[in-house]
């Protein structure tokens, strides 16, 4: 009877492995995301509770039921984080609304950096002018929990409106160097001690960022959680970086540059990336415990995927991800 009851769970365990371990590098592929299966944790759990009872001690201290749990433990510390990013950027979306109208009345109102009060959140707007000579730019932006939107700005180099909930708000410095603008937009306190919620406990934050699609721009973005939204096909991005926590990223990417550098380090985060069909792509990935969607990539080696006909490709994107528990969807359009 052991001897039966060890070939059979075994067997489970073999089986199990087996299919994490093919959809974790791409053997095969599954109607069901690593997401979705990590959602029956529970199962394993109940396994080893089943395990426990066939051992000859009747014990839960025995090699099946302990890899069991081994098992269960990071697929349920997985789907409970999984579940938190999603309920942050759900009060986010419904916590959050821009009227456009608003700052598009008031914007010609304001100096460089002036602050009002708007309701019960204070309104700041910011603005850098553009010059001739200006042929590169880099924006280094810091943000806390907030929604994240981009324009184009017809006028002015750089534009920010924000309505937030917290007194401190934004600040911004420029400086040029050997005739490349850089400009540091980025909360005075990052500790958001003044931090308040808008109604019902939702979260109501907005910034709104208006850049001039002119210059080549070199971005740097480190949020720590929110939702932000930007798409940069009319924009000539050189590099871009971004850093964030538990953050929806939503990045729709232009073909204005014959190569391009993004860097993404996020802890747990859902991030989404759109690159034009016309540009070559290659994706390298690093973390563990992250869900990944790639449309029309081919895996060239453990950690690396490319769009077909990479190496030919005259413009192109290099993808670099370090992530954890993250979400990452890359799409062709």
């Amino acid at each position: 009877m052991e001897r039966k009851s060890n070939i059979f769970w075994g067997a489970i365990l073999i089986v199990l492995g087996f299919l994490f371990l093919g959809t974790n590098l791409d053997w095969f592929e599954l109607n069901l995301s690593f997401r979705k299966i990590a959602q029956f944790w529970p199962i394993m759990l109940i396994l080893a509770g089943v395990a426990a009872f066939f051992s000859q001690k009747k014990s839960i201290y025995n090699a099946t039921s302990a890899l069991l749990i081994a098992f269960a433990i990071p697929l349920g510390i997985f789907t409970c984080v999984d579940d938190g990013v999603k309920d942050i950027k759900d009060e986010i979306s419904d916590g959050i609304n821009i009227d456009i109208d608003d700052f598009d009345d008031e914007e010609d109102d304001y100096s460089s950096n002036s602050d009002t009060t708007k309701g019960d959140r204070n309104k700041q707007y910011f603005a850098v002018e553009m010059t001739p000579e200006v042929k590169e730019a880099t924006l280094k932006l810091g943000g806390g929990i907030a929604e994240f939107d981009l324009e184009e700005s017809p006028n002015r180099l750089f534009e920010a409106t924000t309505l937030l909930n917290f007194k401190n708000g934004y600040t911004l410095e420029e400086e040029t160097i050997d005739g490349r603008k850089v400009i540091n937009f980025s909360m005075k306190d990052k500790k958001a001690k003044d931090f308040n919620f808008g109604e019902d406990n939702n979260i109501n934050n907005d910034v709104l960022l208006k850049l001039s699609t002119a210059p080549v721009w070199n971005i740097d973005m480190g949020i720590g959680a929110g939702e932000l939204d930007f798409d940069f096909t009319n924009y000539k991005v050189k590099k871009l970086d971004i850093e964030t926590g538990a953050a929806s990223i939503d990045i729709k990417l232009g073909g204005k540059q014959d190569k391009v550098d993004v860097d993404i380090n996020s802890g747990v985060a859902s991030v989404k990336i759109k690159i034009p069909e016309s540009v070559g792509c290659e994706i390298k990935m690093d973390g563990a415990l992250n869900a990944k969607d790639f449309d029309n990539f081919e895996k060239i080696k453990d950690g690396v995927w490319q769009t077909k006909g990479f190496d030919k490709a005259t413009k192109k994107i290099y993808l670099n991800v370090d992530s954890g528990l993250s979400s990452l969807k890359v799409d062709r359009y």
